[in-house]
């Protein structure tokens, strides 16, 4: 079934899987009938994939170039791709688990937690990199640490442009870049900041990597603080103060 993953683009979601696994063929899916495959799906994504969707992979099906001869060989392979992809995804989970097992020993890990968006490869992760976040006198040089820290280089009249030194550690960078993109979504807590940013005409990259600086602010904050996160932290008179 080869036109499977052009309309599930998503090769390991819950429903991809589940389609694979129960109905492997496009006859499988033709014969399941529009009905039976939109509850299904609506099931198993929690109503995100509905009938349209249904409609899309039935026609698929219908018109499908996959090879209709030896296909027990080829169910056979597609199972057992799936079983090793559900034990590496339960792996995962309870190395997961175990790590925020480990986190809770950490006072200040709860602290960071309370970010929305900020998840526990995260957090494990940043206090990895950083370690005691409270021997850091400043906020800036937290930033100093993750290659943050702000430059330019200027010569007479020519002011140049700011950039980021990137002569920190650049796991951390990385860390804090998926943390922003976490923020930035339509529910994220630094959503508004960041359309704000686009509508000054602020480059996508960048203002993602000037949401980075500002959750590295927070963070310090919360933990020299010993607080929880605040909406009230985003504000630029906040992240002043933690300067």
């Amino acid at each position: 079934f080869p036109e499977f993953f052009e309309i599930m683009k998503n090769r390991v979601s819950k429903s991809a899987l589940f389609l694979l696994k129960s109905y492997p063929l496009p006859e499988n899916i033709e014969v399941l009938g529009l009905e039976t495959l939109t509850s299904c799906l609506q099931k198993i994504s929690r109503g995100r994939l509905g009938k349209q969707r249904a409609q899309e992979l039935i026609k698929a099906a219908r018109y499908s170039v996959g090879i209709d001869q030896g296909t027990k060989s080829i169910v056979l392979e597609i199972k057992h791709l799936i079983y090793q992809i559900e034990c590496t995804q339960q792996f995962i989970n309870n190395l997961e688990a175990h790590m925020k097992d480990c986190l809770y020993q950490i006072p200040y890990s709860q602290n960071i937690f309370s970010l929305k968006g900020v998840g526990v490869i995260i957090v494990a992760g940043l206090i990895g990199e950083v370690g005691d976040f409270k021997a850091f006198a400043t906020a800036k040089k937290l930033e100093k640490l993750a290659g943050l820290d702000l430059y330019e280089i200027s010569s007479g009249a020519h002011k140049g442009e700011r950039r980021i030194s990137k002569r920190g550690r650049s796991l951390m960078r990385k860390l804090l870049y998926c943390a922003a993109l976490n923020t930035i979504r339509i529910d994220g807590i630094m959503h508004q900041q960041y359309h704000n940013m686009l509508e000054r005409g602020m480059p996508k990259v960048k203002a993602v990597v000037a949401i980075s600086r500002r959750l590295l602010r927070i963070i310090y904050a919360i933990v020299r603080d010993n607080t929880m996160f605040e909406v009230t932290h985003c504000s630029k008179t906040c992240l002043k103060k933690v300067a």
